[in-house]
């Protein structure tokens, strides 16, 4: 979805621009560093204590739209992402600048404006890093940022003496230019660097990374989730075909507790691609057209109305993708997973005037749902679900894939 004047309400941390030219202070990029570690075959981080900050270097080969992270554990021994400190760098091609983020992470989940991965200055607090040069080159992108050791925010961790837990990611970014879930990379074993001294280099030479043999498409395409995803009826995220005039109910297993932001999913109809209703402020409601699971408040306030138990799909004994040559195949290594509780509903009447494509969406994060083909009757519905044989079913239900982040690498 693309939203009228958001970017004048966004704050993106540390910015270098580099107009006509995809790299700035070449002689800085070409600088050697004293420390230098491959966190994966084609991701480093560099880094240099000067007086009471550290400049730090991270170095990926990743896309445009991707980001790197790197930063500290909030556990010494365990790289654990949720409570870390971690700054996201990336590339932004369409003004050409490159950007050092100060992250917090409260929860596995988009940032809501509270919890979530938020960047500090969403939340109130502070940027601490500071870009110092950046570069673009080959399919490879390059920061150098820098950041005091001690920041005094308390969002932050300092910087210890000595070897600490660290943690690193690649993923990918949202509309808003905000970290998604890491879908490429994210750090398994316990590396433990010093950020304050010398002398560590592991680095190898640059060499393009070697390409996997794809198994099976990643889905919806360039739309990458933030590690879940909606179920339907046996599929991950399938586009869905309905036809208007006739009356759809749909049984929603996303989570009931609002005070679980983590896995409170409330279901709803929307022409917003990326869904989130809940994370967005007045003016971007209103340019967003809700079709279906939610309800408006005498003070305007909205209110979600398809909210059920929640319902995952989880891995038997492990995460399959790798060793499935089909989507069916990694199916049957999953296993339903429900709490207490009840399903929710939802009766949605499709109306005359829907437009040709809409879509199933999350109340209070983005990108869970994907499209929904709105058809005029009398057309013949060849699937009733892409990809599926065709049916034709009023009772659609819906369960939230924790499993969806194997798929969305």
């Amino acid at each position: 979805m693309e939203y009228s004047g958001v970017h004048k309400e966004l704050s993106h941390g540390s910015v270098l621009r580099c107009f006509k030219s995809f790299s700035c202070s070449r002689s800085q990029q070409s600088r050697l560093f004293p420390n230098c570690v491959q966190l994966a075959p084609n991701f480093k981080v560099e880094w240099e204590a000067k007086g009471d900050s550290v400049e730090i270097r991270l170095t990926a080969e990743i896309d445009e739209n991707q980001y790197m992270a790197f930063g500290l554990s909030p556990r010494q021994g365990e790289p654990v992402m949720e409570n870390s400190d971690v700054v996201v760098a990336y590339f932004d091609s369409a003004d050409g600048s490159y950007h050092a983020v100060d992250y917090s992470i409260t929860a596995r989940t988009p940032c809501d404006g509270t919890f979530g991965v938020c960047p500090d200055e969403r939340i109130g607090f502070r940027n601490d890093a500071s870009v110092i040069t950046g570069e673009r080159s080959e399919g490879f992108t390059s920061v150098t940022y820098k950041r005091p050791y001690e920041t005094g925010d308390r969002h932050d961790l300092p910087v210890p003496e000595g070897p600490q837990t660290v943690v690193a990611a690649i993923g990918s970014l949202n509309v808003r230019k905000e970290a998604k879930y890491h879908t490429q990379f994210v750090t398994k074993q316990n590396l433990l660097l010093d950020l304050r001294g010398k002398g560590t280099n592991t680095c190898r030479p640059r060499t393009p990374a070697s390409s996997a043999p794809a198994r099976y498409d990643a889905w919806p395409p360039s739309t990458p989730s933030w590690g879940i995803a909606w179920w339907v009826n046996e599929m991950l995220i399938p586009e869905i075909y309905v036809v208007r005039g006739q009356t759809y109910y749909f049984v929603v297993e996303g989570g009931d507790d609002p005070t679980k932001q983590a896995s409170y999913h409330p279901f709803y109809i929307t022409d917003n691609k990326e869904g989130g209703f809940a994370q967005k402020n007045k003016q971007e409601q209103e340019h967003e057209q809700v079709f279906a699971g939610v309800e408006f408040t005498k003070m305007g306030t909205p209110r979600p109305t398809a909210v059920g138990r929640l319902c995952k799909w989880k891995h038997i004994s492990h995460d399959a993708w790798k060793s499935s040559s089909t989507f069916e195949e990694y199916r049957s290594s999953l296993y339903k997973d429900c709490e207490d509780g009840k399903p929710g509903y939802l009766e949605w009447t499709v109306a005359k005037d829907t437009p040709d494509l809409v879509y199933y969406q999350c109340f209070t994060h983005r990108n869970l749902g994907w499209k929904i083909h709105v058809k005029n009757p009398g057309v013949p519905p060849s699937e009733r679900f892409s990809g599926a044989p065709a049916t034709v079913s009023s009772l659609a239900a819906l369960l939230l894939a924790v499993a969806a982040s194997a798929l969305l690498r």
